[in-house]
């Protein structure tokens, strides 16, 4: 086959430019740090960096909610133990109401405290957490307890607040207003409780110790349940961290380079592109005389 000289040309030409290709692309790796910039330096490597950053950004996702769940798990849990606190001002004002040893005046001041603690149940109940009722269930927008004096809730479609934080994994992170304190029919409800205290002592009649103590027995409980689930989002929580650092390391091992021999690798590119323009240049003359000679 007779070689000429425009395929002398064309070959030099085209090898220098695959040469200066993979110059210019070990150089983008060095500068930018990352192995990968488009799908076709590495299919295969593109699909996992991005099914890795998927599951990342779902688990950014989850860990915001684990966040929220567990503000709204503290929130409950200190409310529960000012809601137990006040109850068991109350027992102490019950048991001292049933004594028989106290003056008249002595038992109206005690009915004027019982009906002072009974409002800061009913503040504690209609409590807050950015701005969203606490204890209303997914109704955030409306107090259970609006007006004094009110003891029963509208239970039409109230379900208790959750957060999705896993894959299927989903926490009930607040607790509704008839779990905490009886529905309006029930006879150990905590609210008709102390209203009935309070006319006990007002009347100088005995108080019913045992409907109060299953009254700080029903808080407890539920404050004990909060605090199981609390214990299970920090578990997921934790989990979370560790899978992300995990993700990142895979990702990190899919997608950036290794300095050391990137560098080397520039060097030989640059070396073997140098190479090929110095011998292009002894191929191409640049005049019809050069040629001549």
């Amino acid at each position: 086959m007779r070689v000429t000289q425009q395929m002398l040309n064309q070959n030099a030409i085209r090898n220098m430019s695959q040469n200066l290709s993979r110059f210019e692309k070990i150089n983008n790796q060095v500068s930018s740090g990352k192995l990968l910039h488009r799908p076709s330096d590495d299919p295969n490597g593109v699909s996992k960096a991005m099914n890795l950053k998927s599951t990342l950004s779902a688990n950014t996702q989850f860990e915001r909610n684990t966040n929220e769940a567990k503000l709204w798990m503290n929130e409950t849990g200190q409310n529960i133990d000012s809601m137990v606190n006040a109850m068991q001002r109350v027992r102490e004002l019950a048991v001292q109401g049933n004594n028989g040893t106290y003056s008249e005046l002595d038992q109206t001041a005690m009915a004027a405290e019982i009906e002072e603690l009974t409002e800061q149940m009913r503040q504690l109940a209609n409590a807050k957490v950015n701005g969203k009722s606490l204890f209303n269930g997914q109704k955030t927008g409306e107090q259970p307890f609006p007006e004094k004096g009110s003891i029963a809730v509208d239970p039409t479609d109230l379900i208790a607040k959750t957060f999705t934080i896993g894959e299927g994994i989903k926490i009930q992170s607040s607790v509704l207003p008839d779990e905490l304190f009886g529905t309006a029919a029930d006879a150990n409800n905590l609210f008709q409780t102390l209203q009935s205290i309070s006319t006990n002592l007002k009347a100088g009649s005995s108080i019913d110790l045992d409907k109060i103590d299953a009254g700080i027995d029903r808080l407890l409980t539920v404050g004990a349940e909060n605090g199981v689930r609390q214990n299970r989002v920090e578990a997921v929580e934790n989990r979370l961290l560790d899978s992300n650092l995990e993700l990142k390391s895979m990702l990190s091992r899919v997608e950036d380079i290794d300095y050391a021999e990137a560098v080397i690798k520039l060097k030989s590119e640059e070396s073997v592109y140098q190479a090929s323009l110095a011998a292009t240049s002894k191929i191409i003359q640049p005049s019809l005389m050069d040629f001549l000679r």
